[in-house]
């Protein structure tokens, strides 16, 4: 058979961008293959060594590119460190890198885990110092409170301030502890203020590139690219929170006595919010190569503004009720 007839193909040659069949072109050749390629459908310029062995174009740093679990875990902090700058991330995983969703979304979700659990440690210990007024040890503590205390330091790390713990019993030693829901003022000030704006932010752009069709034919991407943006974004998002959790941490830990502390803390929000903008706006320009991408760029980032805004206010509003 001729090495133009589709049919010798062991897989269909699709668009990275798109997802567009480009049997047809395969078709058209007569004697060799050429180097590159352009896509009919979305006009992306690409190699055809990426389209028919897309596993070539893997980059040996990046997360979704590992082949198990140790990989995975091995390629973590140098994946972190690229997203810190997304122009540079972007012009490493645009379009023409292979995506494997399930794999990112299964790291996604273990880091997200894993950085609750860390940070709980040091914010549970946080939450014991700031209402420890007489200077206990924690010797003293754990002979008065015994596994009691070492599980209310525990659950407070892990869910304060949305769930709070007392001790319920008489005696020496507490027979038990008791749940109750946080107060709405601490739940707004360490939860929804760190978070609202940027899960409004996250929905707008959503709805922007997904929900509006004048939109989806200006980017002309295959749903696993947005995708992989949007557990990307949602995973800065958590990491961003667990930061701000941390710094309230220590800020609990000193007393809030730390100017340097407290100023940081202060810091952390905006620059997550600086960062979703870069972000989202990089992986449009830079990543999926949208070449009218200065005004969706320009009215997707207002619209995603407007929304965490109103997010932000209506989350406020509700937890003054």
């Amino acid at each position: 058979m001729a090495p133009s007839d589709p049919s010798t193909l062991s897989t269909t040659p699709t668009c990275p961008k798109c997802g567009y069949d480009q049997s047809g072109e395969v078709a058209t050749w007569e004697s060799q293959c050429p180097l590159e390629g352009r896509c009919p459908e979305c006009g992306l310029v690409f190699a055809w060594g990426e389209v028919f062995d897309p596993v070539l174009n893997d980059l040996y740093w990046y997360v979704e590119h590992g082949k198990s679990l140790m990989a995975m875990v091995q390629r973590t902090p140098r994946t972190l460190a690229w997203l810190i700058l997304p122009h540079r991330f972007w012009q490493a995983v645009d379009v023409t890198k292979r995506v494997a969703i399930w794999r990112l979304m299964i790291w996604v979700l273990l880091l997200m885990v894993g950085a609750h659990l860390l940070v709980s440690v040091p914010y549970g210990f946080g939450a014991w110092h700031r209402y420890n007024w007489r200077g206990v040890s924690f010797a003293d503590y754990y002979a008065s409170n015994g596994l009691h205390g070492v599980g209310k330091i525990f659950i407070d790390g892990l869910a304060h301030p949305a769930l709070e713990t007392n001790f319920r019993g008489g005696g020496r030693w507490p027979t038990s502890l008791h749940f109750g829901v946080g107060r709405a003022y601490a739940i707004y000030d360490q939860i929804v203020k760190p978070t609202a704006f940027q899960i409004g932010f996250v929905l707008l752009w959503m709805i922007v590139l997904v929900v509006i069709p004048k939109t989806r034919e200006l980017v002309q991407v295959r749903w696993s690219h947005i995708g992989r943006v949007l557990a990307l974004s949602a995973l800065m998002l958590v990491l961003w929170f667990e930061f701000y959790r941390l710094f309230y941490a220590m800020m609990m830990w000193t007393q809030y006595r730390s100017g340097l502390v407290r100023d940081i803390h202060q810091l952390i929000i905006p620059i997550a919010i600086l960062w979703q903008i870069v972000f989202w706006s990089s992986a449009i320009a830079i990543g999926w190569r949208v070449y009218s991408w200065r005004l969706l760029v320009a009215l997707g980032t207002v619209a995603a503004l407007l929304g965490g805004t109103a997010l932000r206010v209506y989350v406020f509003l509700a937890s003054t009720i």
